[in-house]
């Protein structure tokens, strides 16, 4: 699903971190930020009227979008949050301010949720207030409770699963994952994107698994070993997600991981490694972070490698003096074992 948001320049908004970080919550979700140009004409939003008025430019760019959302700081003739016209609504953060004091962009990523819940026909529309993301907000005030709650109520999670589409069962647990940090940010009264600003930085990984993809196998079992002694690492198979550009990503990971392994086994180096250490090198040079060769038991010759890469001390797994995962450990913590 490919979601499409657009935002007058008069609210401040951090779209490019709720995009960023909506699509890393929930992968089967592909949120963008629109690049044109958005204003309501006008005071009051009037659906349809409003709808009509989009600008072609807006019309274009959202053309391959599932769901397109467009906030604005205007309030709707009729007081709402939005109304939908067909896949687009325009949402209304008139008066925010008198409404709560969670930020506004927790208010934009709360919304969201609850347009793709709906979309999803998880559950229904509440006529009361509970603190459910399907709550109807007749008090406009509540949707600070449903911001704090971040949750969907037993009987709409019962419906679900009684009647609901299987198929959207992954995505839900998804977004559950992006109501459960705007929760977590409303509750401390903290801006979503400073919280995962936040806990981007107390999650950086502590070494960056570079391989041949045809030695998956054997760097796989070893990632599962050194997860298991509370390293946290960067192995592409997690951390890169489908349909995502993996050179940006990656780019944006190796200025801060701690430590690269790079490992070396029967198949030798593949060229997109090489290019990899050579980063990590450069890395190295500029913040003195160890690069750790690593050579695979099932490594029978080791290959012709670049220069720069055997200047490091290695670690050996086709020798079991000195021990090698304890040397390994001990290169990627600095804590001998």
């Amino acid at each position: 699903m490919k979601i499409t948001l657009f935002a007058e320049n008069s609210l401040s908004l951090d779209l490019d971190c709720i995009t960023q970080n909506m699509t890393k919550l929930a992968p089967d979700l592909t949120v963008v930020k629109g690049r044109a140009s958005f204003k309501i004409k006008g005071f009051f939003v009037i659906s349809p009227d409003a709808y009509k008025q989009l600008s072609p430019a807006i019309l274009r760019e959202s053309e391959d979008s599932d769901y397109v959302a467009l906030f604005t700081a205007n309030p709707y003739d009729n007081n709402y949050f939005w109304e939908g016209v067909d896949n687009k609504a325009i949402i209304s953060l008139s008066g925010w301010e008198h409404l709560t004091t969670v930020p506004l962009n927790n208010g934009v990523v709360f919304f969201l949720c609850a347009m793709i819940v709906q979309h999803l026909e998880i559950g229904f529309r509440h006529d009361e207030n509970t603190g459910c993301i399907n709550d109807l907000w007749m008090d406009k005030t509540d949707v600070d409770l449903g911001m704090k709650s971040g949750t969907v109520c037993s009987d709409c999670l019962y419906h679900f699963h009684k009647h609901g589409n299987s198929a959207h069962t992954t995505v839900f647990s998804q977004i559950q994952d992006v109501l459960n940090d705007i929760s977590a940010a409303s509750r401390a009264n903290m801006d979503i994107c400073d919280y995962w600003r936040m806990r981007t930085v107390e999650e950086n990984f502590d070494v960056f698994l570079c391989h041949n993809s045809q030695d998956k196998d054997a760097v796989r079992n070893m990632n599962k070993r050194l997860q298991s002694k509370k390293i946290r690492t960067w192995f592409d198979e997690e951390q890169l997600p489908p349909g995502r550009p993996w050179q940006e990503l990656l780019e944006e990971q190796i200025g801060q991981i701690k430590t690269a392994a790079v490992f070396v086994g029967q198949s030798g180096l593949g060229p997109w490694q090489d290019i990899e250490m050579r980063a990590f090198l450069n890395e190295f040079l500029r913040r003195r972070s160890p690069v750790i060769p690593v050579i695979l038991a099932d490594c029978n010759q080791v290959p012709q490698l670049p220069l720069f890469l055997k200047q490091f001390t290695w670690v050996d797994f086709r020798r079991s003096v000195p021990e090698p995962f304890g040397r390994l450990f001990w290169g990627i913590t600095g804590r001998k074992t």
